[in-house]
């Protein structure tokens, strides 16, 4: 009886199984029907299909979905790029102290306006470090009175100098130790520390760049005007922590700037008030003072501040920070740095010694520097944009050569992630 039973269940089941392969069929033969092969329905009819009528020349070609365009920071950067005047790009690369500790005063506003000018840099007496917070608070408001005072769509570099030690700016709890304490203790892991911190604090109140570390050497650093601001006696010491210390800005998002290229070390004379000769073959500056740069290039350091000091071996003619030997030749081509190239302040004596402050100006662009650093003297710094501005228009600065330091400091400031550059290209092409 169970047997019975048994066959006739597969009877009935083995016509259910067929009754429902043919209605599949029927099923599949009808638009809409859909295959189990889903990779025989994503490929494309061989035959295009053609309304009756239509002349075969005529056959519409397969519609194709286009895909989303992907545009680099390169590209981006190049669009605003080609949306510039030459005087807003001139703008950019300049880096200006100014007077005031709640705002920019109106003698630095009106000469910023009318030049464009692109960035700030903060020094000591902007900085009220006696008010209860260090001087923290009244600097984030300060630094977003820059952001308005610069006038242009591209956010500024903020810059300032918190080396630790002696040149800390604010008033710190605690404060940093000196380069020269973070030189003796010989603990990398120490001075990230140090510099993440500082950096994340810079960060909170609108400083983007710090102008660290300082990476001369010196057999005798007590006897430099640098003192305590050196690392090391030991080239090889200052390379290590000099890199850790860029490593903890990076970490906390502030850009780093070592300093001053190709090395003070090798004197004892003060380069704000004379003009230094370092009197050291090439061969000695790259064994010993070259060493921390090197580090600081492989680290990616994103800007190397070069100096107002005489190097005959290397340029017996141009300072330093004039010397196309120096910053094109040796520091961009044969040490390979591709960041950008900073100079030390225009104001010291350094230079103004020796150079016309617009000369000078045009000269270290020439030589292949991107930023030019001035405190706060509105004579000098127009002095430098007339002097840049009269170059660009009759050809000695070349759009090419303007158009390399530009786009340099347009990915960096775009690397800070607080640019929408999408909108504004969206925004200057359209008023174009």
């Amino acid at each position: 009886m169970f047997g019975d039973s048994f066959k006739k269940i597969l009877m009935i089941l083995f016509l259910l199984a067929l009754l429902c392969g043919v209605t599949l069929g029927v099923f599949l033969s009808f638009p809409g029907g859909k295959a189990r092969n889903t990779d025989a329905v994503n490929m494309p009819d061989s035959t295009p299909s053609v309304t009756p009528g239509t002349p075969a020349s005529e056959t519409p070609e397969p519609s194709v979905t286009a895909e989303p365009e992907t545009v680099t920071a390169q590209e981006w950067v190049d669009r605003y790029l080609a949306a510039m005047s030459t005087q807003e790009k001139l703008g950019q690369m300049v880096l200006f102290g100014f007077t005031g500790t709640s705002d920019v005063t109106s003698t630095f506003r009106d000469l910023w306006s009318s030049y464009c000018v692109g960035n700030a840099v903060l020094y000591g007496t902007n900085i009220k470090n006696g008010n209860s917070d260090g001087g923290f608070g009244l600097c984030a408001d300060l630094t977003q009175k820059i952001t308005e005072r610069v006038g242009t769509t591209v956010p500024p570099f903020v810059a300032i100098d918190v080396e630790g030690g002696s040149v800390v700016r604010f008033r710190w709890k605690p404060q940093p130790v000196s380069a020269r304490s973070l030189g003796r203790r010989r603990d990398a892991d120490y001075a990230f520390e140090q510099f993440q911190t500082i950096g994340e604090k810079l960060v909170s109140v609108g400083i983007n760049l710090d102008l660290a570390p300082v990476l001369d050497v010196s057999q005798t650093p007590m006897d430099t005007f640098l003192e305590t601001r050196i690392i090391s006696e030991d080239a090889s010491i200052t390379a290590a922590i000099g890199s850790s210390v860029i490593d903890g800005l990076q970490a906390s998002g502030c850009l780093s700037a070592a300093k001053h290229f190709p090395g003070h070390g090798g004197t004892i004379e003060d380069s704000h008030a004379v003009t230094p000769i370092v009197e050291k073959s090439a061969e000695e500056l790259a064994a010993y003072d070259l060493v921390p740069f090197v580090s600081a290039i492989s680290s990616d350091v994103d800007a190397i501040m070069v100096a107002h000091v005489l190097y005959p071996a290397l340029d017996g003619t141009d300072i330093a920070s004039m010397s196309q030997p120096i910053i094109t030749g040796l520091l961009r081509e044969q040490m390979g740095f591709d960041g950008l190239v900073i100079s030390d302040d225009f104001r010291m004596e350094g230079l103004t010694s020796r150079y016309e402050i617009g000369d000078a100006a045009v000269r270290f662009v020439l030589a292949g520097g991107d930023m030019i650093m001035c405190g706060a003297q509105s004579d000098k710094q127009q002095a430098i944009m007339e002097a840049l501005n009269a170059a660009a228009a009759d050809g000695r600065l070349t759009p090419e050569r303007i158009d390399e330091s530009v786009k340099r400091i347009l990915l960096k400031k775009l690397s800070l992630g607080d640019w929408d550059i999408q909108t504004a290209v969206t925004e200057r092409t359209q008023g174009n």
